[in-house]
């Protein structure tokens, strides 16, 4: 079977497209994505190519863009593209420039699909993707769900070309006579990814001829067993779901060998992770703990377990004055107090001030981490990355993404909870200093 025959048998076999449908291709200009849009067009498919440009790579970048407009007209196929500022977006989320693109790109490619009438978008991911993945997710720790592949159909997003191998893309192209760019940072072994396309698989299948072959078809399987898997979950988890899908925790607790496994698989679409599942079956007799993901909170109530969506502060930033009480997020007080009268202790949930910080402009910001963010912890010459102090902490990265950062003038403060700066310090000639004190309801916020 050919490139194109694939192609078509995996449309047809999952159901992706129907005869000369509208559909949105994503288009970087890479040679994979351009296969894409070739491939879509030849079958009678009405395309919409869509390119993102990041403006990470200079004229590289520029030439990417004019190659997928020039590209999307020699198969007359619609074009839109979009322009992203990586770096604000980095700053604002505290994620890396990975996944900052990945968020940027799919944000926008599921509007484009709602602007169409909720067509499906085309993503150029193709066998070859998916064994990295799969190797990935395994070098993770990952789960059944995570070692069974990247899914032909995700909501709107559809993988046509998951059945053929990079081989075939290529010998496609060249037999067209159909050009492509080259990304250049996927030459260099740098991040996970390219070490191991470009180091360890080759290796791999130099000493395992026909791994690639073997390897997807364990894929295939896995993709089987977590169908069956699914359905045993939800099997097993019914009796302990109520209408509101609350949960039965204490029961399920008692009555299940395995609950912390089907507590996670039944709370983990809401972003909570295993660890908290174990806590939250640990917990299962109590009553008032709550438990908190990135917009979901989960309470024990009396040995029922309630989820409900949870509006978050994380990765918001709050413009507190000093001077003015009403300005504080709850769970955080501020007071004047006389410097003779402070007792200092090891406690982290306190910090102190010299007044001097509120001359000029009283204005703070609270904020999450950002990677990359530093400070000059107090009694330490130089400054660290927040980074390492959360390591020292043995921080998860949950608890990382929901510690607070007391800013002025984007200068860190405090690591709240955790470590104070050397800015502002209390000193033999302070006479007022101001006193802040978060406690357990700051913390959850």
């Amino acid at each position: 079977m050919d490139f194109v025959d694939k192609v078509k048998a995996n449309i047809e076999r999952n159901g992706m497209l129907d005869p000369e449908q509208h559909v949105i291709v994503a288009l970087s200009g890479g040679a994979d994505s351009v296969a894409l849009l070739a491939v879509l067009t030849t079958l009678g498919y009405r395309c919409t190519a869509a390119h993102c440009d990041f403006h990470l790579r200079g004229e590289e970048s520029e030439r990417d863009r004019r190659h997928a407009a020039m590209t999307a007209a020699r198969f007359n196929a619609e074009y839109e593209e979009i322009h992203f500022d990586v770096e604000s977006y980095k700053k604002k989320r505290g994620v890396s420039t990975e996944m900052a693109c990945r968020d940027l790109r799919y944000d926008w490619f599921r509007e484009l699909s709602t602007k169409y009438g909720d067509i499906p978008v085309a993503v150029a991911h193709h066998r070859d993707d998916n064994i990295e993945t799969f190797f990935l997710n395994v070098l993770r720790g990952s789960g059944i769900t995570g070692v069974a592949g990247m899914k032909a159909v995700n909501g709107c997003i559809i993988r046509p070309m998951l059945d053929t191998s990079r081989r075939e893309i290529i010998e496609y192209l060249s037999r067209n006579g159909i050009e492509y760019v080259t990304d250049s940072t996927n030459l260099i072994n740098d991040v996970k990814r390219n070490r191991l396309r470009n180091v360890v698989l080759p290796q791999l299948y130099e000493l395992f001829p026909d791994a690639e072959n073997t390897i997807t078809t364990t894929i295939d399987n896995l993709r089987d067993n977590l169908q069956l898997f699914n359905e045993g979950v939800n099997a097993l988890k019914a009796p302990y779901l109520s209408a509101d899908n609350s949960i039965d925790i204490a029961r399920m607790a008692k009555e299940c060998q395995n609950s912390i496994q089907l507590l996670y698989e039944s709370i983990k679409r809401y972003g909570f992770n295993h660890a908290q599942a174990a806590d939250m079956i640990a917990s299962s007799d109590s009553s008032g703990k709550e438990f908190f993901s990135a917009d979901h909170k989960a309470l024990i109530d009396r040995g029922t377990l309630i989820v409900s969506p949870h509006t978050t502060l994380h990765n918001q930033e709050i413009e507190i004055n000093l001077n003015d009480k009403s300005s504080l997020p709850p769970g955080l007080t501020c007071e004047s107090v006389n410097a003779d009268d402070i007792k200092f202790t090891r406690d982290a949930n306190t910090m102190y001030l010299d007044s001097s910080a509120l001359e000029g402009d009283p204005k703070f910001v609270i904020r999450h981490w950002r990677e990359g963010d530093r400070m000059s912890p107090f009694g330490m010459k130089g400054s660290r990355l927040v980074s390492d102090i959360f390591s020292d902490a043995k921080m998860s990265l949950y608890d990382k993404q929901l510690t607070w950062l007391l800013t002025r003038n984007d200068v860190i403060l405090w690591v709240m909870g955790m470590r104070a700066s050397r800015h502002f310090p209390v000193t033999s000639t302070t006479r007022k200093a101001i006193r802040l004190t978060i406690d357990s309801t700051f913390k959850q916020q």
